[in-house]
């Protein structure tokens, strides 16, 4: 089905900010609702790099077939009843690439992945049960929790430093933790990132069999987020919970938006281990169905979409080697290691705060105000210990990408480096 022969140009600067039609969150927020994200108002002389979503063009078929869909000039209301070559598309995705054999039976469709977890969090839980998450960890998970009324249980990842075999900035389970968060009486559901963002860690067969083993003896549901699980480094394996343990009960949600950036088609794919559960949540979701353009668009992404990707996931390697490259020589105490997985880097700033003499909030404003680019905080990820760290979204045309970098050197160099 790969058949696109295109030479994509991950080089090129596609204006989102003023282009008609484009109505991009990432580079036209609002001073209000940058605000609200603890963000300053994003300028014109801004670099956007908080966000994950990508600044390159979409696979030609991906935009082929929308065109199409628009050309057609009806879009009512839209179902996946009967539609066999969408489920075709996907299940034949991870069959090829993963070895996952999913049964279309226990697959269901939602306009999001965020408004999924809400979803699973309102069907599988009560009010005042308890959700465990793993921090540092998307910030909606924690949200989500909260929002629902339900009690967040919060099972931090193991942060290796220096280690003889793994280096800095490789994060573990904690295990024991999680056993014992897991046999309290109220706790109900596991909420899994894989691969985790922000840390970048892409688990282990071995890690989520134990992660399995543990919320099966406990009665822990797990809702595994694996949206980013297409953008690997070479040589790493992506090993889904629901495949390497099909005795857990499990929710797993894969998507198109993160792989093909179509975040903003909100086409999110939800796989369950049971039947009963798929009609739980689907009673709970009430209505958010699929559009012609995100039916149109998966279609096309998971039938023709592959060699487009196999050249982002190129670009995007060399992009992250660069960056670590640039940080090694100009900044070589702030810490950052190559992520296995997604296009996030995360930056622990903290000696070189000591060494400037500056808290995080300086080390924000410096960055968001002086260099005028704009990160997501560390705090969001994780309130115990986040204060230093900073997310970086790296899927940029390069030239964008490393002019953010020198900017941020150049506000916290100092003299003493």
């Amino acid at each position: 089905m790969d058949t696109d022969a295109t030479v994509y140009d991950f080089d090129e600067v596609i204006d989102r900010r003023h282009a008609p039609y484009s109505y991009s969150s990432k580079w036209s927020t609002s001073a209000a609702t940058a605000e609200h994200n603890g963000l300053p108002a994003i300028t014109d002389d801004h670099i956007a790099l908080f966000t994950a979503d990508m600044d390159f063009r979409c696979a030609a078929p991906i935009v082929d077939a929308l065109r199409a869909t628009a050309d057609h000039g009806v879009f009512g209301y839209s179902t996946l009843d009967g539609c066999e070559r969408y489920h075709a598309a996907v299940t034949g995705w991870f069959a090829r690439r993963d070895g996952w054999k999913i049964n279309p039976d226990l697959m269901t469709f939602c306009a999001g992945t965020v408004r999924a977890l809400q979803y699973a969090i309102e069907a599988f839980t009560r009010p005042g049960e308890g959700v465990i998450i793993q921090r540092p960890v998307y910030p909606p998970f924690a949200g989500s929790v909260e929002d629902a009324g339900r009690a967040l249980l919060d099972n931090h990842l193991v942060r290796q430093v220096d280690g003889a075999e793994t280096g800095d900035l490789y994060y573990t389970m904690d295990f024991e933790g999680l056993e014992k968060l897991a046999a309290r009486p109220d706790a109900t559901m596991l909420i899994l990132c894989n691969p985790h963002n922000p840390v970048g860690r892409v688990w282990t067969s071995e890690e989520l069999e134990r992660v399995a083993d543990i919320c099966t003896r406990n009665g822990v549901m797990i809702v595994a987020d694996e949206i980013h699980g297409d953008l690997l480094r070479p040589g790493v394996r992506m090993r889904h919970l629901a495949q390497v343990a099909p005795y857990a009960r499990v929710m797993t949600c894969t998507a198109v938006n993160k792989t093909f950036n179509l975040a903003g088609l909100s086409a999110t794919n939800v796989v369950f281990s049971d039947a009963r559960d798929r009609v739980r949540f689907e009673r709970a979701m009430r209505f958010s169905g699929p559009t012609p353009f995100g039916i149109s668009a998966v279609i096309a992404a998971y039938e023709q979409g592959e060699p487009w990707l196999e050249q982002c996931l190129s670009y995007l390697d060399g992009s992250i080697d660069a960056v670590l490259g640039f940080f090694a020589e100009r900044l070589p105490d702030v810490h950052v290691r190559r992520p296995e997985g997604t296009y996030v880097l995360w930056f622990d700033f903290e000696d070189r705060c000591r060494a400037l003499g500056i808290d995080g909030a300086e080390l924000h404003r410096r960055i968001y105000e002086e260099a005028k680019v704009i990160l997501q905080d560390g705090v969001k990820f994780d309130p115990r210990d986040g204060e230093f760290f900073q997310r970086m979204c790296v899927p940029s045309p390069r030239s964008v990408l490393m002019e953010a970098c020198e900017r941020i050197a150049r506000v916290l160099q100092g003299d003493n480096i």
